[in-house]
């Protein structure tokens, strides 16, 4: 003992030397710490001999341990009298385990918890689980898993799978096939049975040999949990993802009567991409309409709930095919799906790694491209005045009866930047009537609504009006032809 001591005071007198000797207050500052946690080591030497926990515990020197009162009245010399003196123990509670069998209560004991207390009628109290007429609780057999009801954990067929919900998008889904289809979800509730939405999505899954699973009404957390707590209408589909060719450019136009749309060139696959996506070169128009095709490239578009209804947009105005920008996209999530309301499954969609080079390509083979942008300033206007155009222009023009066209719309904050515009062949923009209000500009879906709509309506109205013309001549010579006399 004598020696450890001795060790501890050299140890002291070791850092205390270079305490003297640091120049550094950090060094200074950890060296005092150090000196006063060695102080308090002795401190405790002093007190309890550097004694284990076991020696202190059986050291009838010190007042814990064997020598406490609680070891006593448990084990020691007060171990007796405590007995004798009948004191009520103390009330534990009782470990539960998960496969315990709890007892149901009864109605009596209900009614007896729910009277109120007088004397009239007195509150007895419940008798303790050791003392009922039932018997103990024995512990039994974990809880088997009621019949019908389905696992929580959800299974993928394939590591890319994805769980398409809500009513249009799984009909549209099932109605193109352009998708691997898995499995079809269906709830199967009393209040759904015999609705005509679950007949005819049902009668589409087996025409296209998916399996169907209905969901009880008490498993509708799985569903839940499929569309990530997102409205799914009773319907959820496993399938694959949506194929997305990688386009390089737009090229040429087939416009024979049994093959209408234009080709496109892809850049490199990987076997995974081509499993998914194909190999077809050719994209069919999405309508029998004498215009050409009208294709639009989504810049940078960050927020699904715009994508979607881009896409929605799209499909309702006729365009043939949308490009998306592969870099700082929003890619295609069951929530953009969902927004879209089943028009990504009709609408070509490909990806674009690089825009720039996509434009030029696609006007290397005759494709005209139109930037959308801010109404221009008039010192803009004076510079460029040939590169903007409004849509009045785009409607008396109607460039798509002249040459397929490709219409660029930019990022919800900061546009387009300017190397896409300096490519594209005009900027378009929506005209704004009210100078004095605070909203600068239209969101971006709003936006392509309104311009898509230009190119169509142009397109459409000349044809209405070629059309009112072929009938006028035709009626004029059956006119001519009804009332001229014969030859002979």
């Amino acid at each position: 003992m004598h020696d450890d001591r001795s060790h501890s005071f050299s140890r002291i007198g070791r850092t205390t030397k270079a305490l003297d000797g640091a120049t550094s207050k950090r060094q200074q500052q950890k060296l005092r710490k150090k000196l006063d946690r060695k102080a308090s080591e002795i401190g405790d030497e002093d007190d309890v001999g550097r004694q284990t926990r076991r020696k202190r515990f059986l050291d009838p020197e010190f007042s814990f341990g064997k020598r406490s009162l609680v070891y006593q009245l448990k084990h020691g010399l007060l171990k007796d009298t405590a007995a004798s003196l009948d004191l009520e123990q103390p009330v534990r509670p009782r470990h539960f385990h998960g496969n315990d069998k709890l007892p149901r209560r009864n109605s009596r004991d209900l009614q007896s918890y729910s009277r109120p207390q007088s004397p009239q009628n007195p509150q007895k109290r419940r008798p303790r689980i050791e003392n009922r007429e039932d018997g103990p609780i024995e512990d039994a057999v974990a809880r088997p898993r009621r019949r019908g009801m389905l696992p929580m954990t959800i299974t993928y067929t394939t590591a890319a799978s994805q769980f398409l919900y809500g009513r249009s998008v799984v009909k549209a889904a099932l109605q193109q096939g352009r998708r691997q289809l898995y499995k079809l979800y269906v709830y199967g509730g009393e209040n759904r049975r015999g609705v005509d939405d679950n007949d005819v999505i049902i009668n589409l899954a087996k025409a296209r040999s998916v399996p169907v699973t209905s969901v009880p009404n008490e498993d509708q957390r799985l569903m839940d949990k499929m569309s990530m707590g997102r409205p799914h209408n009773g319907f959820v589909l496993e399938t694959s993802p949506l194929p997305q060719l990688p386009v390089k450019a737009l090229g040429s136009l087939e416009e024979s009567p049994s093959k209408l749309g234009f080709h496109i060139e892809l850049v490199h696959q990987t076997m995974e991409q081509k499993a998914i996506n194909g190999e077809n070169t050719f994209v069919p128009k999405a309508n029998n309409s004498a215009m050409k095709p009208l294709v639009l490239l989504l810049h940078e578009i960050l927020d699904p709930g715009n994508l979607g209804a881009l896409l929605r947009t799209a499909s309702y105005m006729g365009v043939d095919a949308v490009g998306i920008t592969s870099r700082n996209s929003s890619a295609l999530t069951p929530v953009v799906l969902k927004s879209a309301a089943g028009a990504a499954e009709e609408v070509t969609i490909f990806t674009v790694d690089s825009p720039v080079e996509f434009l030029e390509g696609s006007r290397a083979a005759g494709w005209k491209t139109y930037a959308a942008v801010a109404p221009p300033e008039s010192k803009l206007l004076k510079i460029h005045g040939d590169k903007f155009i409004s849509t009045d222009c785009v409607e008396q023009t109607s460039p798509l009866d002249q040459h397929p066209c490709v219409l660029v719309l930019g990022n919800e904050g900061h546009g387009l930047p300017r190397q896409i515009k300096v490519a594209a062949d005009f900027e378009l923009s929506v005209p704004r009537f009210v100078q004095g209000s605070s909203v600068d500009s239209l969101n971006v879906s709003v936006a392509a609504g309104l311009l898509c709509h230009t190119f169509v309506k142009g397109s459409a109205r000349n044809k209405n009006r070629v059309n009112q013309i072929l009938e006028a001549d035709s009626s004029k010579r059956k006119v001519a032809e009804e009332t001229s006399e014969p030859l002979f």
